[in-house]
């Protein structure tokens, strides 16, 4: 597990959590500044709309502020605060797909299926072969380097749970890619071999 000492000052972010806890608003602030672009980046990967990613972000740095009495000083930082902001974009997933289900029952929608994926990023692919909560795995370990351990606390998943998700998450993927190189089993061969170290 990595500590979480930053160069602003050499406080690691568990320090200022435990100062804004006490109070201090500067900490808070200085909590912002680090967690502030990794909570939009998280948001905007999943939600794939910069307004309702600021909007998240917004949201889940308020409600950190107002429970940050509740941080358990020493506990690593990342996965408390990206919890929070998962909440808040699990809200508006879900928001959305009541407006969806709404907007279904007032008018047929046209189906209207876009073509040429070409130069198409593996977070592209990700996110339309694998389940929201699958992507979600990947993004927290790849994009934001979390561990296993950590992924659970944020997802609310055990700790075996997220390591079988992220497997098979990287299994369907590696056999996309290899599909659509036109390599055959030693493509995923190459990915389990990955998997392995």
């Amino acid at each position: 597990m990595q500590e979480a000492v930053q160069q602003s000052g050499g406080v690691s972010d568990e320090a200022l959590a435990a100062r804004a806890r006490a109070g201090d608003r500067a900490c808070f602030g200085m909590l912002v500044d680090r967690f502030e672009g990794r909570i939009y980046r998280l948001a905007l990967s999943r939600l794939r709309d910069r307004h309702d990613a600021e909007e998240v972000t917004q949201e889940a740095l308020l409600r950190t502020w107002r429970s940050i009495k509740t941080y358990r000083e020493g506990e690593p930082v990342a996965p408390w605060m990206l919890t929070i902001a998962r909440r808040e974009i699990i809200n508006v997933v879900r928001r959305r797909q009541k407006s969806a289900r709404d907007r279904d029952r007032q008018a047929p929608e046209s189906a209207d299926a876009g073509e040429g994926r070409e130069g198409e990023s593996v977070w592209t692919t990700a996110r339309e072969a694998l389940s929201p909560e699958a992507f979600e795995a990947l993004w927290l370990r790849y994009s934001e380097d979390l561990d296993p351990g950590q992924i659970a606390r944020v997802m609310g998943k055990t700790r075996v749970g997220v390591r079988v998700t992220l497997h098979r998450a990287r299994k369907t993927l590696g056999e996309i890619v290899a599909a659509r190189a036109g390599d055959g089993p030693e493509m995923v061969g190459r990915e389990a071999a990955y998997e392995r170290a």
